[in-house]
């Protein structure tokens, strides 16, 4: 930029290379910062007061004007990218609360044993000739083993009526589920699904993420829900 652009910025109280959408030159001039507006009035004035035998260097003012126009591109489409962030998260927040009162099926081992028993489902990563799940109680104590047999790769459920391995009618609470599966005659634990019903929902604005509050205790990412009922 030339001497007596500088010289003209220093005069109307602007300080070079700052840019904002204030919305008057006298906002501006306060503030220390260039506008749209006061960087066209810098360049008429540069224009209207050049010296006839030494004029403006056509390319540099172009230059001047292109990079004024990048960062002023840059402004807008931040402006318009954290318009959509924003919107997304309005959005995701109503959807979100649609949701409470639902069952999910989501990865977990804590699931929960009410009047309609309790239902859940293994991953089962290859095919098993044995797939054996045991259920615990809060103390840790096996309550009651299932043995579910020869199993296909892929996702298997499974229910459990609440009846332990001593016959009796287990009380409604939080048990534990542990799945193991013999594979090439070695042991391995598998993951587990777990069903629970959706308490309430947090909607993570700084990570747009949605947090589901299950009956079971936990808390779990929408994105990890593998079916939704």
């Amino acid at each position: 930029m030339s001497n007596f652009n500088i010289d003209l910025m220093n005069q109307l109280g602007l300080t070079k290379g700052t840019v904002a959408t204030a919305p008057s030159s006298a906002a501006n001039a306060i503030s220390g910062q260039l506008n749209q507006s006061d960087f066209l009035k810098l360049m008429t004035t540069q224009l209207n007061n050049q010296d006839p035998t030494q004029p403006t260097d056509s390319s540099q003012m172009l230059a001047q004007m292109a990079q004024f126009a990048s960062v002023s591109g840059i402004q807008d489409m931040q402006s318009s990218i954290k318009q959509l962030a924003d919107t997304l998260v309005a959005n995701q927040t109503m959807q979100a609360a649609t949701l409470v009162g639902h069952q999910v099926i989501a990865a977990g081992s804590n699931a929960e044993l009410n009047s309609n028993g309790l239902s859940a489902a293994i991953d089962l990563s290859q095919s098993t000739d044995q797939l054996i799940v045991g259920i615990y109680d809060k103390a840790g104590q096996l309550v009651k083993q299932i043995n579910l047999g020869a199993q296909s790769q892929g996702t298997i459920p499974f229910t459990w009526n609440g009846i332990t391995d001593g016959g009796v009618n287990a009380p409604d609470d939080i048990y534990q589920i542990k799945a193991v599966a013999n594979i090439n005659n070695t042991p391995q634990a598998m993951s587990t699904y777990v069903a629970s019903n959706i308490g309430s929902v947090v909607v993570d604005s700084a990570n747009h993420k949605i947090m589901l509050n299950t009956s079971n205790g936990d808390t779990v990412n929408f994105s990890d829900v593998k079916q939704l009922m």
